[in-house]
């Protein structure tokens, strides 16, 4: 097999466990459901893998940490942290910051597209990747028009507005509507998490 066929069969992988995974976490109905029901039929939609030259980013330094803090967390985020790990040396880690961000951010926080824009696999109809937080960061508000589906792969604080922050806990799912205000904050351990979104 060669290098790309195996990378492509490693992306795949990475797929069907997070889709394990999200399914795992979401209620049976209402806007979570509804959002994973078009992020799946989007994730169909996606180029072969890309050959874009792999990248990381000063934040990655705390990659070995989040996986350790994995290690016998059961077996859907064993095999979505193995399929994490089968792909990630091939990522593009990026430490650009939107406008009005800390400039902090650039040492501490990271994302790499898995499938979308720029990513391991190129795609118009979703975006779904990586972050990456520094022990005891805030990132401050931000919003974006596509709703928003993650699944915490660490410990870690999440917030939507005003409203008081939560801590859904490794495997919890994060549903942020179309547009809502919000942030998220790392503990003494890295927040680690797969984000992903449908796009219209």
């Amino acid at each position: 097999m060669s290098k790309t066929a195996a990378l492509e069969s490693d992306l795949q992988e990475f797929l069907d466990a997070l889709r394990e995974s999200l399914l795992a976490a979401l209620p049976d109905a209402g806007p979570p459901r509804a959002g994973f029901e078009r992020l799946d039929r989007n994730m169909l939609d996606r180029a072969l893998i890309s050959d874009r030259p792999p990248q990381s980013a000063p934040a990655c330094r705390h990659l070995a940490d989040s996986y350790a803090a994995l290690d016998g967390a059961g077996p859907l985020l064993t095999r979505l942290a193995q399929a994490i790990k089968a792909i990630e040396p091939s990522l593009r880690w990026s430490d650009a910051i939107a406008p009005g961000q800390p400039s902090f951010l650039k040492e501490t926080y990271a994302e790499a597209m898995i499938v979308g824009a720029g990513g391991l696999a190129e795609s118009k109809a979703v975006e779904i990747g990586l972050s990456i937080l520094a022990p005891n960061t805030d990132y401050p508000n931000h919003r974006h028009p596509p709703e928003e589906l993650y699944i915490a792969l660490s410990e870690g604080d999440w917030r939507q507005n005003a409203d008081p922050w939560v801590t859904p806990g490794k495997g919890g799912l994060i549903y942020n509507p179309f547009g809502i205000t919000h942030a998220m904050r790392s503990g003494d351990k890295p927040l680690f998490a797969i984000w992903s979104l449908p796009l219209p």
